[in-house]
């Protein structure tokens, strides 16, 4: 219920592993009813400055919402990477070059663009973003949350599942 409150909730992700097997944890709960964003940092993870933030974009509705409440640390980073994976995939939203339409979007409040496009190759995509954030040096990836219904990802895992419990880096989600 505080979260209704306020303009963004930061928790720590929780150590144990074996919560992934299990229902919905805290930060789950949290980008699914809050309303709000979520940073969820590692465990044992420290605050520092926003230098360098990558996106994961799918020009759907939840990297949208997640792109506008990360808009204010956005603008401020001294690099931003947009980065699509599989957009062949999903080419709805996207326009003729995907990516370039978020990028002058986030270049126009004052953002330090720039726009990587990835193809999986079936590889599970949350480690893909996990792996472009750790070579970026990312301190931040934005990202939007549960694009598929809640319970085909807790049954079958998937891109927030992955990204939740084993980021080593903190993470804002939005739904």
């Amino acid at each position: 219920m505080h979260a209704y409150y306020a303009d963004m909730v930061v928790i720590a992700r929780p150590e144990s592993a074996s919560q992934t097997a299990g229902p919905p944890g805290l930060a789950e709960s949290l980008v699914l009813s809050s309303g709000r964003p979520i940073i969820v940092f590692p465990p044992r993870g420290t605050a520092s400055k926003v230098r360098r933030i990558l996106v994961a974009w799918n020009a759907k509705r939840e990297s949208i919402r997640a792109v506008a409440d990360a808009l204010p640390l956005l603008a401020k980073a001294e690099a931003v990477e947009v980065l699509v994976v599989d957009h062949q995939r999903h080419p709805t939203g996207h326009g003729q070059e995907p990516g370039a339409d978020i990028a002058r979007h986030l270049a126009r409040h004052g953002a330090q663009v720039e726009v990587r496009r990835l193809s999986s190759g079936g590889k599970d995509v949350g480690s893909l973003l996990l792996s472009q954030a750790a070579g970026f040096g990312a301190d931040l990836l934005v990202m939007g949350a549960y694009g598929h219904s809640h319970l085909r990802e807790w049954m079958f895992g998937g891109v927030t599942r992955t990204v939740l419990y084993e980021a080593g880096l903190p993470v804002l989600m939005s739904r």
